[in-house]
């Protein structure tokens, strides 16, 4: 009885250590996200202040005065903004954050880290409402939605548009290029008295801050300029509905001007045929193309002409830049709409396997419309 008593203690002993491993693990896990850290990467969440990204969903909140630290964590887990609460307050204890944090209307990401919450809590919300400025439109469809949300006046926003402009975000864009393409679609805390060239230089510095060194030396390195990344870039914004897909996406046109084939791709001929009785007819977007269509003579039109367009047909978004710099290694030539009609698409790395892809397509609900 005496040695399986003293079997048993041991084993007691074993197991409480590994428990307490583990809670040292996490403890020390956990603290690798201190103040300390928070500082050290401070430059990196200040980036993020001025914009939210599109592609994930994102929750609004509001922070009410004289709210203390257990009302706001309740916000916040209401909100699904926080994913660890426990991780959350040991950060709001070793920080001593808990009289720094400000009351006002946020725009989170679900789910964000606990630190990056606690730096936007410091940093103080949003008094105004953000202006979305959602992904792949034209730069006349930006004006308009600023003009819309009664940021700018539209002449004032074309006039300004058409000036020169010097940024380190254009070091890549050819004299006789736009700025379409540069202007990166995110949330803006635009307020009234925003002029339009307060609002285009805001967008150009949030693209220079989210396109980094890193991404435009990975660029290089993979034989682009920046100019010839964002017009890809552009083309896979309007193709693509899922963001997941856009690396496979980006791989297909990458694969086909490596073999000198057309790029095909049906956004660009939209860009192509949008004159001004089109555009009334049809938005800037014609949704069914015809054989016409896919004639009409453009150096846009990639139906017709080898390589890229001269530039981009609409401003990307960064998922869709990542999606070109670091693109998913395929074999694929073709792809086109699922049947599933969800958005997702059917590749392929042949023609025959294409035509049966498309047949599939036919066969569904959304391709009877075609």
């Amino acid at each position: 009885m005496l040695m399986i008593a003293r079997n048993q203690l041991i084993i007691a002993c074993v197991v409480l250590s590994a428990f307490l491993l583990g809670i040292g693990y996490w403890v020390i896990d956990t603290l690798a996200e201190t103040p300390e850290n928070i500082i050290a990467n401070i430059d990196e969440f200040a980036s993020r202040t001025q914009l939210q990204s599109q592609s994930i969903d994102t929750v609004e909140i509001n922070i009410p005065e004289g709210s203390d630290v257990e009302e706001i964590i309740q916000i916040l887990l209401n909100a699904e903004v926080i994913n660890d609460e426990s991780r959350f307050r040991i950060l709001m204890t070793f920080g001593d954050f808990g009289s720094q944090l400000q009351a006002g209307s946020y725009q989170f990401k679900k789910k964000m880290p606990a630190a990056e919450v606690l730096f936007f809590l410091r940093q103080g919300g949003v008094t105004s409402d953000l202006v979305r400025i959602p992904e792949g439109l034209r730069l006349i469809e930006v004006g308009q939605l600023l003009h819309d949300a009664e940021v700018v006046d539209i002449q004032d926003w074309q006039d300004t548009l058409s000036q020169d402009w010097l940024h380190i975000a254009l070091s890549s864009k050819p004299p006789e290029s736009s700025l379409l393409g540069y202007l990166l679609p995110a949330s803006y805390p635009f307020r009234e008295g925003t002029t339009a060239e307060i609002a285009i230089k805001s967008m150009l510095d949030a693209f220079s801050e989210q396109v980094s060194p890193e991404l435009m030396i990975l660029a290089g390195e993979n034989g682009m300029t920046l100019h010839e990344v964002v017009t890809l870039a552009s083309i896979v914004e309007r193709e693509v509905v899922l963001i997941e897909e856009m690396p496979v996406v980006a791989s297909v046109f990458i694969n086909r001007l490596e073999q000198d084939i057309l790029l095909g791709a049906d956004p660009t001929v939209q860009f192509a045929i949008s004159n001004a009785d089109s555009v009334e007819k049809y938005g800037w977007w014609k949704s069914y193309l015809d054989f016409d269509d896919l004639e009409v003579i453009s150096p846009y039109n990639t139906y017709l002409n080898l390589g890229l367009p001269p530039g981009p047909i609409s401003n990307p978004g960064i998922a869709a830049i990542e999606s070109v710099i670091k693109p998913a290694e395929t074999d694929y030539i073709y792809f086109v709409a699922s049947p599933a009609c969800d958005g997702s698409h059917l590749f392929s790395a042949s023609y025959s396997g294409h035509l049966r892809n498309v047949d599939k397509f036919k066969q569904s609900s959304c391709g009877a419309l075609y």
